[in-house]
């Protein structure tokens, strides 16, 4: 099992590390007003608490057919990036093989959008399969015959760089029929194509809405780990019970990482985090740029221990010179790749071939194509990519406008709600702590100038959105990633008016609204959590803020009757609230 920062040359037993997921059935949405990350951490709650034991599905149930219902034959898996969908991928193989499970197939064949990137000619899908299974070739007729014995996996459709063009008018219908590569997908999954085939598609939400949804027979929604297998993946990961315990203890403290650990992937960054920084008894994160801070640093010391040689370059540059130079150069492409809402490219520069350390945050695939063989990159984690776009704007010698391509001028909420989680990174790592730390564990200059205009735009912008009322959510998190009382008390804007309406707020979320109220010790002329989906918990959590409010607006929430207590007890108890909607 290739596992996440795996060491060159280290093998890691599927075994031993497979921890097993919680699937729920259901379609997901086919909309995210924001980024889909910051979408999951509330919706993983609501998800949980309606996986009844009628709608948890483990993975070998994923083809059974209900009674009464037509066979299910094609499935489509979602979840954020590393939730855990390549894992399922792997775990399906990984039991077939050893007959465990899924023996009501003949053969499994998988393909990666990641290698389906590389075919720029028309194509049958006997060729596709053919190509990364060329084994197959005197057996495919026998295979393929007998079509309901077949299971096909197209994983990473959000990685498939044609994915908004699969609404197509041309279908193919025999294996050896070419076509453009989207034709022959499309075809395939809508049935034309090997119509007794199952089919399993796996997908980021973000690009779900480009799929032929009316051919799939199952919705499954990976939703990331429970508490305890949080406390199980501690136990596998360390193989020590009692550091494994302790590890554990210090994450349930930490409200931030022990909410982010519920991604998988995350909860692997938050181990290696822990295990490098020696319990983190010094500088405990506060902020998710805090915490990719430390992981970069933590991976930058493991990588580099006893590999000085492994950090210089041809021209004899130093090697810290060098590591800030490969650093810069993964930011520019993870900048360039972010804007344009891309996250594969090419390897072509040697000292990202070439560097142990670059492989320690990207992924690589390598095709054989006639006559040479092509590299394709991604990083290991669509957050990383964010984190390493947001350290290329912040330390590269160029003013922040340009680069985040708004020429002349940027404002924070002149960016895509997709890069919320980018903008949170950018505000952290322009704050003092950060760049202290990147300079004295990595050489970087600290980039004063830019921490001033990122600071005083700050300021100016959320002033503004206080007193005209216009939301104010990623601005609050900005805040929350600076983490400087001297900002907050020079923002102090006249009036104070909180605009959270129409987006389902998460943990963390309330989290920056209540460090924004601690700070700012006014009284909020009105505050708005319209159609927020705000829980009952998240009303007691707010409630002593709400006695500050003039006006106070909750309406399209369900609220239980616990929840309207509450509110009725803020009504009494306020001296000031004028205004309940």
């Amino acid at each position: 099992m290739l596992y996440y920062n795996t060491r060159h040359g280290e093998k890691i037993l599927f075994s031993e590390h497979y921890v097993n997921l919680l699937i729920v059935k259901g379609h997901n949405s086919l909309e995210l007003k924001r980024h889909e990350l910051l979408t999951f951490g509330q919706q993983r709650i609501s998800l949980q608490q309606r996986a009844t034991e009628q709608r948890l599905i483990k993975p070998a149930q994923l083809f059974s057919s209900e009674a009464g219902t037509h066979p299910t034959k094609k499935i489509l898996v979602t979840g954020v990036a590393g939730i855990g969908k390549t894992i399922l991928v792997q775990k399906i193989l990984h039991d077939f093989s050893n007959c465990r499970e899924h023996q009501s197939f003949d053969f499994i064949i998988h393909l990666t959008f990641r290698d389906l990137n590389l075919i720029s000619k028309p194509v049958s899908l006997q060729e596709l399969i053919l190509r990364k299974n060329g084994h197959l070739a005197k057996h495919l007729d026998t295979i393929t015959e007998n079509d309901t014995k077949l299971l096909i996996i197209l994983d990473g459709f959000d990685e498939f760089k044609h994915y908004k063009g699969c609404d197509v008018d041309v279908f193919l219908t025999e294996l050896d029929e070419e076509g453009e590569v989207v034709e022959v997908l499309s075809s395939l999954m809508l049935g034309e194509l090997l119509p007794g085939a199952s089919v399993l598609v796996t997908s980021r939400p973000m690009a779900v809405s480009h799929i032929p949804v009316g051919s799939i027979d199952r919705f499954v929604v990976i939703t990331g780990f429970s508490t305890i297998e949080i406390c199980d993946f501690f136990q596998r990961f360390y193989q020590d019970k009692v550091l494994a315990s302790k590890m554990f203890d210090i994450v349930v403290a930490n409200e931030l990482m022990l909410t982010l650990c519920y991604i998988p992937a995350f909860c692997y960054i938050v181990c290696s985090i822990l295990k490098e920084n020696n319990c983190l008894s010094t500088a405990s994160p506060r902020t998710m740029t805090d915490i990719y801070v430390q992981y970069l640093l933590a991976l930058v010391k493991s990588h580099t221990k006893n590999r000085v040689e492994s950090l210089k370059d041809s021209s004899g540059t130093e090697p810290e010179e060098h590591l800030q130079k490969v650093l810069l150069k993964l930011g520019r492409i993870a900048n360039q790749k972010l804007m344009n809402q891309e996250t594969l490219f090419y390897g072509n520069d040697d000292d990202i071939s070439n560097c142990t350390l670059v492989s320690t945050f990207l992924d690589k695939t390598s095709v054989q194509e006639p006559g040479c063989t092509e590299d394709v990159y991604s990083f290991t984690h669509l957050t990383i990519q964010e984190f390493f776009a947001a350290l290329y704007s912040t330390m590269e010698d160029a003013c922040l406008s340009e680069t985040l391509a708004f020429g002349t001028e940027y404002s924070i909420e002149s960016l895509p709600g997709n890069l919320d989680l980018f903008t949170r990174f950018l505000s952290g790592l322009l704050s003092e702590r950060n760049q202290a730390l990147l300079s004295r564990h990595i050489g970087f200059r600290p980039q004063e100038d830019k921490m001033q205009s990122f600071r005083t735009r700050l300021i100016a912008d959320t002033r503004a959105l206080c007193e005209n009322g216009a939301y104010i959510l990623t601005h609050l998190h900005c805040l929350l990633e600076q983490q400087d009382v001297l900002l907050m008390q020079e923002l102090q804007p006249q009036c104070l008016r909180i605009n959270l309406s129409d987006v389902t707020l998460s943990t963390m979320d309330y989290n920056a609204v209540k460090h924004f109220l601690n700070e700012i010790q006014l009284t909020v002329s009105e505050m708005d959590l319209t159609g927020t989906n705000i829980t009952t918990e998240a009303l007691r959590e707010l409630q002593p803020y709400f006695l500050r409010c003039e006006k106070l607006w909750l309406g399209e929430n369900s609220l239980d009757m616990e929840a309207i207590k509450l509110v009725a007890d803020v009504l009494e108890a306020s001296d000031i609230l004028k205004e309940l909607g």
